[in-house]
């Protein structure tokens, strides 16, 4: 093994890994946590492909999994056993795990390694790559109504993503599907290095693009990844994931937590897709509040802000905000119209603001789930142009 400086691992290309039975080919991505290599794996049976994705742990996540403050690799093997014998749809929407191990590095950290299918690059990097920074109704309207799929069933399982964004969402590998193909590909675009020698981060592309057609984005499929965050239902996280990873009311506010963050998410989410990041900085947590208030229309019930701990660091006794005493309201789909989005109608607002009222609720309870979600009106035409 090469370097795992600053906890990462850095497995040399063409090498095995895990005794002889993966061979690392090159780099996909890195995160804060993880870094990620596409793989041949030998031990794969012959009417599946041999290449893999291999997510390799940080030596300080890896331990947070084995001292069981990290939950990932626990509800994966529960998806994975669970996926083989369910006629329900959702995993065909969440990464499946094919085989887990540990690695060594030469500092003598342990690193845990999940293998997964092959995916393309994320919902937010095609987003990010639109002149206006957002996507086409019949796109959105895919995205969402697969991701869903996937978080409907995370919820059956009492699983919480909690980290439910555009980054997380990747697009299938259907454009190198056939092993022959992608080995075309690497053969034609071989590993590219840094600067200090390391390799760079070389995802597998895809076909789609910010103006795909309706017609060709029914063919579009995405997975839910990443349940390096993921928290069982019931159970109180630590104020930094609340505060930190979940923009919603309860995060600030210290009160409730259960699956309803992940719907809170999907309205966030939908509205950026639509429309593009908004130009308000909503780092400061008085005015996130703000904004939440002045676009949604609503105010926090009593009872939500009688359970919450941080209730007088942001409202005075009346429940108004301490230090933004005017709000300026604005409805949703307003909001959206300002934007100017071309092909974005006034009917597609409607249906979009209902959809997102929905998931907006200041009150957990109150909004819709998952499930009730994917049979929305502004949901049904996914998949169908």
């Amino acid at each position: 093994m090469s370097s795992d400086s600053l906890s990462h691992l850095s497995p040399p290309i063409g090498k095995p890994l895990h005794g002889s039975h993966y061979t690392v080919i090159r780099k996909l991505g890195k995160g804060e946590t993880a870094t990620t290599w596409l793989v041949r794996d030998a031990g794969r049976p012959r009417d599946t492909s041999e290449y893999a994705a291999v997510k390799i742990l940080t030596a300080e996540a890896t331990l947070d999994v084995e001292r069981g403050h990290v939950h990932e690799l626990e509800f994966l093997k529960d998806i994975a056993q669970r996926a083989q014998t369910s006629d329900d749809e959702g995993p065909d929407y969440l990464a499946i795990l094919l085989d887990d191990f540990t690695v060594t590095g030469p500092s003598g950290n342990r690193h845990l390694c999940m293998v997964q299918h092959l995916y393309s690059t994320s919902v937010s990097a095609l987003r990010r790559s639109a002149p206006t920074k957002s996507l086409p109704v019949y796109t959105v309207r895919n995205v969402i109504f697969m991701a869903l799929h996937g978080l409907a069933y995370l919820h059956s399982l009492n699983i919480i993503h909690t980290d439910l964004k555009l980054d997380n969402i990747l697009f299938a590998n259907t454009l190198y599907s056939d092993d022959r193909e992608l080995e075309r590909y690497l053969s034609a675009n071989p590993v590219e290095l840094e600067e200090d020698g390391s390799p760079k981060s070389q995802p597998i592309p895809h076909k789609w693009t910010y103006d795909t057609s309706a017609f060709e984005a029914e063919l579009m499929s995405v997975v839910l990844i990443d349940l390096g965050h993921a928290q069982p239902a019931g159970v109180q996280p630590t104020a930094d994931l609340l505060v930190r990873r979940l923009f919603e009311p309860r995060g600030y506010l210290w009160s409730d937590f259960g699956s309803a963050v992940d719907i809170w998410a999907i309205g966030c989410l939908t509205f950026e897709s639509l429309v593009g990041p908004g130009e308000p900085d909503w780092s400061l947590e008085d005015d996130h509040l703000a904004k939440m208030m002045e676009l949604t229309g609503q105010h926090f019930p009593p009872a939500m802000l009688a359970r919450a701990k941080n209730r007088d660091k942001y409202f005075d006794k009346d429940g108004n905000l301490l230090r933004i005493p005017e709000l300026v309201p604005v409805t949703l789909e307003q909001a959206m119209t300002n934007y100017k989005i071309p092909g974005l109608t006034e009917q597609d607002i409607k249906l979009a603001a209902d959809f997102i009222r929905a998931c907006l609720k200041f009150d957990y309870k109150e909004r819709a789930t998952a499930t009730e979600l994917i049979a929305h009106p502004f949901l049904e035409d996914a998949l169908r142009c």
